[in-house]
C-alpha cells in the first residue's frame, strides 16, 4: 500500500527549510535547490507544492504569521483573566525579538521586506499581514479605551500605527546590536506606560 503524505507537513517542512538556508546564507541568496536539499527532497519535489521562489517566499511568511498567532494566544490564554491593557502589552510583546525563535524571525522578516520593496506581489503581501495586525491592535485598543484604561481622546488608529512602527524600528535596532533585549523591552515599556493613561490619570510627559 502506497504511503500517505502530509501534504501541509510537507510544505511546513519545506518553509523551515527555507528558514534555516536564509538564516546561514541570506533570504536574497536562497535558491529553490538549496532549499530542497535542505529539506531532504528533490527540486521536482519542492516544485510540486510551490511553483517558484516567490511563492514558497510568501508561504514561509505567512506560517510564520501564524506561528506569531498562535504565541500570542498561548500568551493570552496564560494570562487568564486580565484587563484589556494587559492583554494589549501581551500582543505588543510578541511583536519583539527578546528570544532565539523571534530574533531569527524578525531577520528573515526585515530580508523580505527588502525584497517585497522591489517586487508588487510580495509588496501586497505584506501589506495585507500589516493591516491584518493593525486591526488586531486597533480592536485592543479601542476596547481598552471603553474599560477605562486608556484615555478617551486617544485615536485607536493611530496609536495602533504607532505601535507597529516603534516595534519594527526597535527590531531593526535589536538586530544591528544597537540596543540589547532588556533596552528594546525597556523602551516599549516606556510608551506603553504612555499609552496607558485612563481618563481620570494624569498624563505622562
Amino acid at each position: 500500500m502506497p504511503k500517505q503524505v502530509d501534504h501541509d507537513a510537507r510544505r511546513t517542512a519545506i518553509a523551515e527549510a527555507l528558514w534555516r538556508v536564509a538564516l546561514v546564507r541570506g533570504l536574497d541568496r536562497v535558491t529553490l535547490r538549496e532549499v530542497a536539499a535542505e529539506a531532504g527532497i528533490s527540486l521536482g519535489q519542492l516544485q510540486h507544492y510551490f511553483g517558484g521562489r516567490q511563492e514558497l517566499m510568501i508561504f514561509a511568511m505567512e506560517f510564520m504569521s501564524r506561528k506569531n498567532v498562535e504565541r500570542v494566544t498561548e500568551r493570552l490564554i496564560l494570562m487568564g483573566e486580565g484587563g484589556r491593557a494587559a492583554r494589549l502589552r501581551a500582543i505588543v510583546m510578541e511583536m519583539l525579538p527578546i528570544d532565539e525563535d523571534s530574533r531569527a524571525g524578525s531577520s528573515i522578516n526585515i530580508d523580505f521586506l527588502l525584497e517585497a520593496a522591489r517586487n508588487d506581489v510580495l509588496r501586497e503581501n505584506v501589506r495585507q499581514r500589516t493591516g491584518a495586525l493593525r486591526e488586531l491592535l486597533e480592536g485592543q485598543i479601542a476596547l481598552a479605551v471603553q474599560a477605562g484604561e486608556i484615555a478617551s481622546d486617544r485615536d485607536p488608529a493611530t496609536e495602533a500605527g504607532l505601535l507597529i512602527c516603534l516595534a519594527d524600528g526597535l527590531r531593526t535596532h535589536f538586530l544591528l546590536g544597537m540596543y540589547t533585549a532588556e533596552e528594546v523591552l525597556a523602551l516599549m515599556e516606556a510608551h506603553l506606560a504612555r499609552l496607558l493613561v485612563s481618563a481620570d490619570a494624569p498624563r505622562r510627559p
